[in-house]
């Protein structure tokens, strides 16, 4: 897959966000293009397993949030890395503004917003592409917009390097939610991780004694090779990623995981 162009794509990184019953939720997407200019239209790709997903069909409308290189990792924790379903993604976040369509536009890490109202749904499916007329749209900052590369490079934090401390040749813990790698024989029932903060029931015990350079080409200690999702770095260990593929944390496609190993 490493090789497949389909790779060579480039996409944008947006904050897609739906009111439905009062109720705001987001998420995070890369795939918001324009479709035509006349009438001023766009499309967006959503996985059906996302409650954004539900709340625009039944709504008919969504605003896009552009991802700018000013955004932090906060933002995409926030709405990538969480389930309107079992959270308040809004809670505690003020950086928004109401549009005329209802829904919030993002205004902190983003440097623009569209408002759009959806006139056709394509079922494709495990997703569904709306097809939307854009209504209120505004730029918010300068900076300019962050892709998945940018992402990757300079705003997804880097998982601990392994065998570069004392730990070397320990046992290593892996966060299934961001990447972050623990070194030592055991985990603390308590621990928290340093960069997504979830408990240590969402730690995998990659391996012992394995040498540092088979973590970095991305084969766990039983030999499997690590499969990492692109939107929000979620491993899947396996020797061959199902073409179904769904990933768990932010609901994207096998067409969306990078081969890690080398």
């Amino acid at each position: 897959m490493a090789d497949n162009p389909i790779y060579k794509l480039t996409y944008g990184l947006f904050v897609v966000t739906a009111n439905e019953n009062s109720k705001d939720n987001g998420c995070i997407t890369n795939t918001v293009g324009q479709v035509t200019s006349e009438p001023n239209r766009v499309s967006l790709t959503v996985n059906k397993a996302n409650l954004t997903h539900d709340m625009i069909l039944s709504s008919g409308k969504f605003t896009a949030s552009i991802i700018s290189r000013e955004a932090d990792f906060e933002l995409i924790k926030r709405f990538g890395f969480q389930s309107g379903r079992d959270a308040d993604k809004f809670a505690g976040f003020a950086d928004v503004k109401r549009v005329e369509n209802g829904t919030l536009a993002v205004t902190k890490g983003t440097n623009s917003f569209i408002s759009a109202s959806v006139c056709q749904a394509i079922d494709l499916g495990t997703h569904t592409m709306f097809i939307a007329d854009v209504g209120e749209m505004a730029m918010l900052g300068a900076a300019r917009s962050a892709d998945y590369a940018y992402y990757l490079e300079n705003i997804k934090p880097k998982p601990k390097a392994v065998g570069t401390d004392e730990g070397t040749g320990q046992t290593i813990w892996r966060c299934t939610i961001c990447g972050y790698e623990y070194v030592g024989e055991e985990l603390p029932d308590d621990f928290i991780c340093p960069l997504c903060k979830h408990p240590a029931s969402d730690f995998e015990k990659v391996g012992g004694g394995k040498a540092p350079e088979a973590v970095a080409a991305g084969v766990t200690g039983e030999g499997k090779v690590i499969w990492r999702c692109t939107i929000c770095g979620y491993e899947y260990e396996g020797d061959t990623l199902p073409d179904d593929y769904v990933c768990p944390i932010c609901g994207v496609d096998a067409l969306s995981f990078e081969k890690v190993s080398k």
